[in-house]
């Protein structure tokens, strides 16, 4: 019996407190439905209950606090504020709540007095003051936290609060200061530089912000040459692409700290990457001067061949002189070199390149790939990496038959690997240029799930390409011309590559493959060197396929034309900017974009 009892009062225990949860859950609903509705009062008297019955749960507190500054009830809301303050004295967010109930009553003076109190009654605490600043921005009050930390940067041993404090200058708009303090947070903290840049980068928005940073840096190397000023240095000058200043600052670093010429070859990465192939080229030539002893002697070497080759791809600006020069350069890197391993494999892949994509040499760049292919010193992906190179040299010769070869012997011996997509890829890309689509089709289907994003990203390319082309006209020899003209271009024959598309045109006025008719052009026309055909066949697009799938890609090339090889800043802008105004949902939009601020006369970080 006595069992039982006990079990029943249990029960009604545990029955007791849902009950009370469940009815505190509905009255905070209930009082935040009164709110909504402006019955302040009513909410108020759910809040004043809650907290009473809570008094050390601070969620009720700001609830309860809240209501009545709302309901400007300034009367009850200092009493509850003091009371609070007296059961919490080392809390010293009460006296900001407080002060926030005279500002909203119109009386600044005793607010400031209030915020100041704060401010004064703090210790030696360095949690106190992150949480008092804290407490001054909820409401705004920028300000009194800048001056919570800066007497913590007075009162606290070890910590300056320099990264708060640059942040706030930031926020108020005082940007010098704030850029003095970052440069002192990262003098404290050196690895912290990301973080010092990233607050950094959202001042630099002109040449004046970027000449205030480095007035600041440049007084600050005077009293103190840790080199991580330098590191900031180097890091604004690269944020405007002046790699030629940076060089000068890396150079300085690279001497003093006797680095063998590493940060300089990172240097010269950044600068290839942003096609300032000069000052690439310069930074590179640093270190090869070294000699062959340095460490990173062949690493510059192997990078400036690639800087120098990139030059001439990218730019279609070079003589043959140049080309020759540079062969004679791939020359003596092997003959020096004198190994039989990856790196002089991947020189000899560029060497057979040149000789093939631009010296018209297919046969030597062939005879020197298969004999790099009998090299035991290769691993399968090494290998692979050769094989791939090897059979689109075939592939330029017209020996279809052992492109194809090669290409299936990579993807056999590299299945599960992106070296073998990319080899099924080009056998897809094979089958398209001899107009067997349903076959290029059904290898495209199946490498749209590829593991490389740039294999999968060709493949869905050129299955859509074909599937609407081919959707949109039962008679398939317009395709199997632009393939066919596709081919001849991939096999350096130019005119031949012409003749077809205008063939085509002829053939087939009106297609809707003429916008890629004319897309094809300019790219024959810029391996041509043809420049004014290149801008013609733009033109084209421009003018008449504006509506067409290749209309913004048109225009970023003819914006890139006009800017970059044909000194004509007026064209480039407006090129840009009709990508802006007409083409927003463009890939090339950002890009136009900052391309087009800087045509401007804008800043670009």
């Amino acid at each position: 019996m006595r069992f039982r009892i006990l079990i029943l009062l249990i029960t009604c225990i545990f029955s007791g407190q849902s009950l009370l949860a469940q009815t505190t859950t509905e009255q905070v609903q209930l009082a935040k439905e009164y709110e909504m509705n402006g019955d302040y009062d009513k909410a108020i008297d759910i809040w004043k209950t809650l907290y009473d019955q809570n008094g050390n749960a601070n969620t009720y507190y700001k609830y309860y606090y809240n209501a009545l500054l709302n309901s400007a009830d300034y009367k009850e809301l200092e009493k509850l504020v003091r009371k609070q303050m007296r059961k919490f004295p080392d809390n010293p967010t009460y006296l900001v709540d407080l002060g926030r109930s005279y500002r909203q009553q119109n009386d600044d003076a005793k607010a400031v007095a209030t915020y100041e109190e704060a401010v004064r009654g703090l210790g030696k605490d360095k949690s106190q003051y992150v949480q008092l600043a804290n407490a001054f921005l909820l409401i705004d009050e920028a300000d009194f936290a800048i001056q919570t930390y800066e007497k913590g940067a007075q009162e606290v041993k070890g910590y300056s609060y320099n990264y708060e404090l640059a942040n706030l200058y930031y926020r108020t708009s005082q940007y010098r200061r704030s850029m003095e303090t970052y440069v002192e947070h990262l003098l404290e903290l050196p690895g912290r530089f990301n973080n010092v840049c990233n607050g950094l980068e959202r001042m630099l928005t002109d040449d004046n912000a970027h000449m205030m940073l480095q007035e600041i840096i440049y007084a600050r190397i005077q009293n103190n040459n840790d080199p991580i000023l330098i590191d900031l240095l180097v890091w604004d000058f690269v944020q405007q692409k002046d790699f030629a200043s940076a060089f000068l600052q890396v150079k300085a670093l690279d001497k003093r700290f006797r680095e063998d010429g590493e940060r300089v070859i990172e240097l010269a990465e950044i600068a290839q990457d942003e096609k300032d192939y000069d000052a690439a080229i310069s930074c590179y030539n640093y270190v090869v001067d070294k000699g062959s002893g340095a460490p990173y002697y062949y690493v510059a070497r192997n990078g400036l061949l690639n800087c120098r080759r990139s030059k001439i791809t990218e730019t279609n600006i070079y003589t043959r002189e140049d080309l020759l020069s540079l062969k004679a350069d791939y020359l003596q890197f092997l003959n020096d070199y004198n190994r039989a391993d990856y790196r002089a494999a991947y020189i000899n892949s560029e060497l057979a390149k040149l000789d093939a994509f631009y010296l018209y040499m297919v046969d030597s760049a062939i005879a020197r790939l298969e004999q790099v292919i009998t090299w035991q010193r290769l691993n399968p992906a090494q290998l692979a990496e050769v094989k791939l190179v090897l059979g689109d040299l075939y592939l330029i010769a017209g020996d279809v038959w052992e492109s194809t070869l090669i290409y299936s012997q990579v993807d056999k011996a590299m299945k599960d690997d992106p070296l073998g997509e990319d080899a099924r890829f080009r056998n897809a890309r094979l089958a398209y240029f001899k107009g067997d689509f349903s076959l290029a089709q059904g290898q495209l289907d199946v490498l749209k799930a590829a593991t490389s994003e740039l294999v999968a990203n060709d493949a869905l390319k050129l299955s859509i390409f074909i599937t609407s082309n081919l959707g949109l006209d039962s008679v398939a020899e317009p395709m199997e011309m632009y393939a066919d003209a596709e081919l001849l271009y991939f096999q350096n024959r130019g005119e031949a590559a012409l003749k077809r598309l205008k063939e085509l045109e002829k053939a087939y006025p009106g297609h809707p493959l003429l916008d890629d008719n004319y897309f094809l052009r300019f790219q024959i026309a810029m391996k041509m060197q043809r420049t004014e055909d290149a801008v013609a066949a733009l033109e084209y697009i421009r003018e008449n396929q504006a509506f067409g799938l290749l209309a913004d890609d048109a225009l970023f090339a003819l914006g890139q034309l006009y800017e970059q090889q044909l000194n004509n800043p007026e064209q480039a802008q407006l090129c840009y900017e009709q990508i802006i105004l007409q083409y927003k949902d463009s890939i090339f939009a950002a890009q136009a974009r900052k391309h087009y601020r800087r045509l401007r006369g804008d800043a670009i970080n």
